[in-house]
């Protein structure tokens, strides 16, 4: 970084920028090649490379035990994520989810032959009120979104589908590591599933799990990740590949051994840049329920332009000058993409505000201090100077 508050030129007006270096959105972390290079090559000599190896077996073991439940290794969250709706008996009928989402969750559930019904948001995460009207007797499951690695109301979501007799399910994809009173996330609801792509806090390169403590859910889904094989070549059903390989799993052994430092360091680093941000005009920060622990694969913030000086849109310019990315996740909610046109006209004021004005601020497993602050001061610096930025942009 570069000079102190108030002592410089923005970059966006002429000014050096406030990193030298750019901070990407995402800075994904390895372990040591050394550290399982070991045992990949006894694995490569072997000639098992995938097919339930024994370092996808231990680290299925590792993932179980973590989640307090039992665990299914798949090669990515999207796997999981369909197999799990589908060994949840999601083969029709409607299922109530978030259109604030990453598209692949609405996607799951229309290739399982089943009609995503878009609930608005409260806090980031899907509202129990909302989802309750929108309950009829087509409804077969309820699927939170742990967006960002925030964790849904569980309780009174798996409340609402104990009322009305419905599979209540998470997509947990980038919330592997969130806790909610001092306990890592995994054993709620009907089953939960993760991603463990290169974005995610914990990775394995590419990879995914199921965690389910509902054992026909557990039984049907080892089945299903196995092209749905039972007995020999017979099939029980159509099923999928979803096999991890034993590279990703031995990486994740590996990402295991530090992971709860991990955690606290990206939630130590979200608060920096919340104490930074906190108190500025038309700024508005996501709040963490009392008791939880998330992970933060991003920190969200929402811009509301008549208060702030400046749209999002202009903001994100403003940051990458100083060499900040950021990203609009999610500028799209669901309802309006192509795919999914015949909800277009749902009323989903709260999805819509957010995804007008959100920004993603980036968050690291080895985000510093100074990196953190950087990007409040940033922020806050360009909102001092709003009217004059917006009059350069335009």
């Amino acid at each position: 970084m570069h000079k102190t508050i108030g002592s410089r030129q923005l970059a966006v007006l002429g000014g050096e920028p406030l990193f030298a270096h750019s901070l990407a959105i995402v800075r994904p972390q390895f372990p040591p090649v050394d550290s399982f290079l070991g045992r990949f090559v006894d694995c490569m000599a072997r000639g098992q490379v995938t097919n339930n190896g024994p370092a996808v077996v231990e680290f299925e073991e590792k993932v179980a035990a973590y989640c307090r439940a039992s665990a299914i290794i798949c090669n990515n969250g999207q796997s999981a994520l369909m197999i799990m709706l589908r060994a949840a008996g999601v083969e029709g009928g409607e299922v109530i989810l978030p259109s604030y989402t990453f598209s692949g969750t609405a996607h799951a559930v229309r290739w399982c032959g089943a009609r995503p019904i878009f609930a608005d948001i409260k806090d980031m995460v899907l509202d129990p009120i909302d989802v309750e009207r929108r309950i009829t007797a087509e409804t077969v499951a309820i699927l939170g979104v742990d967006v960002y690695g925030l964790a849904c109301d569980y309780d009174t979501l798996e409340a609402l589908g104990r009322k009305h007799r419905v599979k209540v399910l998470f997509d947990s994809a980038p919330a592997f590591g969130t806790k909610v009173n001092g306990v890592p996330i995994g054993a709620r609801g009907d089953g939960q599933i993760f991603s463990f792509h290169a974005t995610k806090a914990f990775n394995t390169m590419e990879g995914g799990a199921l965690v389910s403590c509902n054992s026909k859910i557990v039984q049907r889904a080892r089945v299903m990740r196995n092209f749905g094989q039972i007995r020999g070549a017979d099939c029980d059903e159509p099923g999928l590949n979803a096999k991890m390989m034993e590279i990703s799993a031995l990486i994740g052994l590996e990402q295991f051994k530090h992971f709860d430092a991990i955690v606290q360091r990206r939630y130590d680093a979200t608060e920096i840049m919340r104490s930074g941000l906190v108190g500025i005009p038309g700024l508005s920060l996501t709040s963490v329920p009392l008791g939880q622990l998330p992970v933060w694969l991003y920190f969200p913030i929402v811009v509301d332009p008549q208060h702030f000086g400046m749209d999002r849109n202009q903001l994100a310019i403003a940051l990458e000058r100083e060499n900040i990315v950021v990203r609009k996740y999610f500028e799209m909610p669901c309802h309006h993409m192509t795919a999914y046109t015949e909800q277009r006209e749902v009323v989903l004021p709260e999805s819509e505000r957010v995804a007008n004005n959100v920004l993603a601020l980036p968050v690291y497993n080895d985000m510093t201090e100074t990196e953190a602050a950087g990007i409040a001061q940033a922020i806050r610096e360009i909102h001092e100077r709003a009217s004059q930025v917006v009059a350069f942009l335009r």
